[in-house]
């Protein structure tokens, strides 16, 4: 076990050096147990104050299966039903015009409603953004925000995944009709007490005072010349944010929240929720983009996955900005991991299934795929001459876009590079152009085993 962590933890160090990731903190829960609980590099960087497994960190959209489950507890308590019309406990549009969107619909992005992120006002504004403002302020403009763009709700309920945070902004708003108390001291008391997750924050003041003083300082990458910087940035704390992604929590306490789940609803002998309720949170409803495998599903609040580990795999993600988290779970080994780190660059989930690969003995390197093209772009990235030093080739990553700069008798071009056939090296060359057919393969010298030359159309180039 030892091993499969040193082979882990070099693989975050270098994708921490690569994308100058300030810190970033992990741990993994299995049968009945964190077996392993560790931070790297800085939750504040200036204060150069170290992360640890301890940290508050945003989650993000991780939150919304709290929110799930926080609906499955008042549905117990008859307080509501899944198939119940929104209708009935939110009295404006696009509820009201539409009467056939459910409980279930909202819970689970497939409502037929496009996102408005009329709750990410608050982001905009936090980070110092001003090319988007509208009114969404107070609950009348987020309500008017929400309802007023009729004529873009042209699918039914169930027939469109639309991932939408101010759906789940809604269920905030219905918890709180329901049981007459703030959505974030409903979840306190009904989950995050029960669980121990006692320093697990909703608000501002909150997150100050936290009696360990360790939580992280966030930063957002910023480009500095042809490079990428962390930017120190306040982090966001906002009431129409919490139900569908508010909660700061550490990825310790996190492996409180993978026992209960682990357990079906369990937690040290305390049953939180029934069976019964467990089951329809990772039952699925809908096909879902957000995954790694070939038909993803959405359940409610969460991603729910059967072909892409031998074993059931249901996990979320979530961004903030300045934070972003991961979380998996393989229900049939008992198995979690949570990873959280205090920027958003979302190498979280391929830390996470790295994790989860060695685990369960399968080499990393091969089934995160990102994990081998990442090593592939390494190789290949550079600057290419032909014969003669006549013309020049340039492999380069933008963003996370590879590109290839060609020169050629007939001048210089520049594409966007996909892969093709990994095992040969070789990438497709995307243009709108239907006469474009053209790939790009890169050949390994035979005795160093490292890239030396590449080929396009008639050209052979060198690497430099």
């Amino acid at each position: 076990m030892e091993k499969k962590f040193l082979q882990l933890e070099k693989i975050i160090r270098n994708y921490m050096r690569k994308y100058k990731i300030p810190g970033l903190a992990i741990s993994i829960f299995q049968e009945d147990q964190t077996i392993y609980s560790k931070g790297f590099g800085a939750r504040d960087l200036e204060a150069f104050l170290p992360m640890t497994p301890q940290t508050l960190i945003g989650i993000g959209s991780i939150t919304k299966s709290l929110t799930a489950f926080g609906i499955m507890k008042l549905i117990e308590r008859d307080k509501l039903s899944l198939d119940d019309s929104v209708s009935k406990y939110l009295n404006f549009a696009p509820f009201t015009s539409h009467l056939d969107i459910q409980i279930m619909h909202i819970l689970s992005h497939s409502s037929g409603v496009p996102a408005a992120d009329g709750g990410l006002a608050s982001l905009f504004y936090t980070f110092g953004d001003y090319r988007k403002v509208f009114p969404a302020s107070s609950r009348d403009d987020f309500i008017a925000h929400l309802g007023e763009p009729e004529d873009f709700i042209i699918f039914k309920p169930g027939e469109k995944f639309y991932y939408n945070n101010d759906m789940f902004t809604c269920l905030g708003f219905i918890i709180e009709k329901l049981t007459e108390t703030s959505y974030s001291e409903f979840i306190r008391k009904e989950i995050l007490e029960p669980l121990e997750m006692k320093r697990a924050v909703f608000s501002k003041e909150d997150f100050e005072k936290d009696p360990l003083n360790d939580k992280i300082t966030g930063y957002m990458p910023k480009k500095e010349g042809d490079k990428m910087v962390p930017d120190k940035k306040p982090v966001p704390l906002y009431n129409y944010l919490n139900a569908p992604g508010g909660l700061y929590v550490s990825m310790e306490e996190m492996m409180h929240y993978a026992q209960c789940l682990l357990q079906k609803g369990s937690y040290k002998g305390i049953k939180l929720l029934s069976s019964h309720s467990f089951d329809e949170l990772w039952t699925p409803r809908i096909s879902s983009p957000y995954g790694y495998g070939k038909d993803p599903k959405y359940c409610l609040g969460w991603v729910y996955e059967e072909d892409y580990y031998p074993y059931t795999f249901v996990h979320h993600g979530g961004g903030l900005g300045t934070s972003c988290a991961n979380f998996s779970l393989i229900p049939e080994k008992k198995l979690g991991v949570s990873v959280g780190q205090n920027s958003c660059t979302g190498i979280v989930s391929i830390i996470g299934r790295a994790a989860l690969s060695l685990l369960l003995d399968l080499d990393p390197m091969i089934h995160v795929e990102e994990l081998k093209i990442s090593q592939v772009v390494d190789e290949i990235s550079g600057v290419y001459k032909s014969s003669h030093d006549l013309y020049e080739l340039k492999i380069y990553l933008k963003g996370t876009v590879l590109f290839a700069d060609i020169e050629v008798d007939d001048g210089f071009m520049s594409f966007p590079l996909i892969p093709k056939q990994l095992k040969d090296l070789s990438f497709t060359v995307c243009s709108t152009l239907p006469m474009m057919r053209e790939s790009i393969r890169f050949v390994r010298d035979q005795t160093t085993k490292r890239v030396k030359f590449a080929t396009y159309d008639r050209y052979l180039y060198r690497k430099t």
